[in-house]
């Protein structure tokens, strides 16, 4: 069921830098399936060539592009469907009102800004593998030319920005704070980690 009412139809990837949570509930609302679809392949591939970086160069670059255009869309489908469920069951704790359709859209709403990296990601790759294909701590200072500290930025900003943008996403999609989306999405990690060092504590216990 609608509920917002919207003024001009607007541009996802244009409103998400300034307008995150609007932007969120109006593709919850008035986009179609085909959209989330978009973005899965969009964010898919992206995220794919981001897996990539600061790695061997263990395929030619054609290679790792059809690799991130056929391998990222199925990781984005198989990581939002997970996210979705983990962040519809954390978001009852804050009686969260999202359904899991909703969670879904917004999750990949949320990635939009990470899509805009894809023509840096490119040209990085294309222009400066030495730079690209090699792990940042291993790379020799005097290597690392003026455009790929700049590439290595802009990439931070962006990541801090679409984790941001994540949390007003979840937040918008259970009807909460974009507080309460940050707990609800790192919530679940700190979970995970505390049980892994339990784990580890009681077979150290066991072994001593």
């Amino acid at each position: 069921m609608k509920t917002t009412e919207y003024q001009d139809n607007l541009n996802p990837f244009i409103a998400i830098w300034t307008r995150p949570r609007e932007t969120v509930r109006y593709v919850i609302e008035e986009k179609e399936s085909n959209f989330s679809f978009l973005l899965i392949v969009l964010s898919g591939f992206v995220g794919g060539l981001l897996s990539s970086l600061d790695s061997e160069l263990f395929l030619p670059v054609w290679g790792i592009l059809l690799l991130a255009l056929i391998g990222g869309p199925i990781g984005a489908v198989v990581s939002t469907a997970i996210g979705a469920g983990i962040y519809l069951l954390v978001g009852r704790l804050f009686k969260g009102e999202a359904t899991y359709t909703e969670m879904f859209r917004a999750i990949l709403t949320g990635q939009i800004p990470q899509i805009w990296l894809f023509p840096l990601l490119l040209f990085w790759m294309l222009v400066f593998p030495e730079t690209y294909f090699v792990e940042s701590d291993q790379l020799p200072f005097e290597d690392t030319n003026l455009l790929s500290m700049i590439f290595f930025l802009i990439l931070g900003v962006v990541s801090i920005w679409t984790f941001v943008v994540q949390c007003k996403a979840v937040g918008e999609a259970h009807r909460l704070s974009a507080w309460k989306g940050f707990f609800i999405i790192v919530l679940p990690g700190i979970v995970f980690i505390g049980v892994i060092v339990a784990i580890i504590a009681a077979v150290l216990t066991t072994i001593m």
